[in-house]
């Protein structure tokens, strides 16, 4: 038995990457920086003990044999890395990858585009057909639209690719958020042989016990302040639906004998810029500067310039302390989990990592107490400070028996929201929905519901009730939104205003 097993536990530890690089485009723009993207990424984790798939400028016929082979060597278990570099478009809520044969489109031919392209979607969900335990999906392609400059109508948006819903056990990491533009470059004399996101990207690849959620939080700051630098938003987005932690390189290397290797003076010179940067203040950037005068060519340099600039501003005249380093984050997430299982959240093991249970425990802690927090402050002093001041047992209260719902007037309609309504509503970007939410009482003024909408998303809903007024919170899969809302005085209808720019309208079915 145990010979038997052997084998299926060294397959379960497999880690397979797919790369893809495209620069060649026939008759849509090309590219200058995807194919060197896609084989310093090849190479980088071939170096870390990934078996690789790799093609650079691969048709449509190509880029599926790629991914064939790619699907065909995973196994149940396994760990799956997809890389991609090109252009990319959202066509009607889904991602595409464009191979380099696609053709420009006439006006309007969205299904020809959708035929002739490799949907994301579909490419994830073939890669969990497979078994893979994780599977982690990094995406450059936040270019401009290539359809864009097409007679008549575009196809797709204008720049950038759309969010997704990420299967269950895959992270998937866009090189910009939804709508922005990526950029390959800073300046047009740079000397920089990778675009903006995979040259921040390749360094923390190779960087021992680094988890991938405190390495994409500090790839977003530094492509996010790079981006800036040239008075350009771009902040890469990820949609987290993994399953535990993920490390690219889990530890340290041995060094050869001999020791360490000496560090080269660009070596010198890239960790003190990081180190100026972290610490984020005119100072240390300045002091950076007069350190390495006289290298004033080097890209460096330049952006430590470009960078400087920006910090002046915005010193006060009487500077804060310095900023919570990473550790600091990751003390105050640790404290924060400890107050989340005192009060019943069951927030696991206090290890300083936001992790989805972390996550839900917090979305817990919210919606029971009605505190006005976000998940996205996870790490911060407001945060745990909020936590702490409820105290004990906020998320094992006992629920509210019926009868503690207050009577009802006589003659007036129970102001009781239990049941299914319908919506329609408004959002920003001209978009409009319709959908259906079903809810359920979980207390004697609260509920719990579930929400589908026209789009195809899907959401979990608590409200508060006090009267007539409501207070919204939607678990969206990767955003978590807030509205408030009153019900009419018949209790069969609704109105409410969302965080997101949301207008919306409810009555009720049944």
């Amino acid at each position: 038995m145990l010979l038997f097993l052997l084998p299926v536990a060294a397959m379960a530890e497999r880690r397979i990457a797919l790369i893809l690089g495209n620069d060649a485009y026939d008759q849509v723009p090309a590219l200058e920086k995807a194919v060197a993207d896609a084989t310093a990424i090849s190479e980088t984790l071939a170096a870390q003990g990934f078996e690789t798939v790799t093609a650079t400028d691969a048709s449509r016929r190509q880029m599926n044999r790629s991914i064939s082979e790619f699907t065909g060597m995973l196994q149940p278990g396994d760990t799956a890395v997809l890389f991609f570099a090109g252009h990319g478009v959202e066509i009607d809520g889904e991602n595409y990858l464009l191979p380099t044969d696609i053709v420009a489109p006439g006006s309007g031919e969205r299904d020809f585009i959708k035929s002739e392209s490799i949907a994301l979607s579909t490419l994830l969900d073939r890669v969990r057909s497979t078994g893979a335990r994780t599977t982690i999906a990094i995406i450059d392609a936040c270019r401009n639209n290539p359809f864009q400059s097409t007679t008549g109508r575009s196809i797709g948006g204008t720049r950038g690719l759309g969010r997704i819903t990420a299967p269950q056990g895959t992270f998937v990491i866009f090189s910009a958020g939804a709508g922005q533009l990526a950029l390959d470059e800073l300046t047009e004399d740079e000397d920089a042989a990778n675009s903006v996101f995979t040259r921040t990207l390749l360094p923390r690849l190779t960087q021992p016990d680094l988890e991938l959620r405190a390495l994409v939080a500090d790839l977003r700051t530094e492509v996010r302040d790079l981006a800036r630098s040239v008075n350009h938003q771009q902040f890469p987005a990820y949609y987290d639906e993994l399953l535990g932690d993920f490390y690219f390189a889990s530890a340290a290397a041995p060094f050869p004998a001999g020791g360490a290797p000496e560090p080269t003076p660009a070596d010198n010179m890239r960790a003190d810029f990081d180190l100026a940067r972290s610490i984020g203040t005119a100072e240390a950037m300045q002091e950076f500067l007069d350190r390495y005068a006289g290298r004033e060519d080097e890209f460096t340099y330049r952006m430590a310039l470009q960078l400087k600039e920006p910090q002046v501003a915005a010193t006060p005249a009487n500077p804060p302390s310095e900023p919570p380093r990473e550790t600091d984050r990751r003390a105050i997430i640790r404290e924060t989990q400890t107050a989340l299982n005192a009060a019943g959240c069951s927030a696991g093991s206090a290890d300083g990592i936001a992790g989805p249970r972390t996550r839900q425990a917090l979305r817990s802690f919210i919606a029971e107490t009605g505190a006005d927090l976000r998940v996205e402050q996870l790490g911060t002093k407001a945060m745990l400070r909020t936590v702490k001041e409820h105290g004990s047992a906020a998320c094992s209260t006992p629920r509210a028996q019926a009868s503690d719902t207050p009577a009802s007037a006589p003659g007036t309609a129970t102001l009781n929201i239990a049941g299914t309504w319908q919506f329609r509503a408004s959002c920003p970007l001209f978009i409009k929905t319709t959908g259906s939410v079903r809810y359920a009482r979980t207390g004697a003024n609260s509920y719990r519901g579930v929400l589908n909408d026209s789009l195809g998303q899907t959401a979990t809903v608590q409200v508060k009730q006090s009267g007539q007024s409501l207070k919204l919170t939607l678990y969206w899969p990767h955003v978590t939104t807030y509205a408030n809302g009153t019900l009419a005085a018949d209790g069969n209808s609704y109105s409410d205003v969302g965080s997101n720019g949301c207008n919306a309208t409810a009555w009720r079915t049944g």
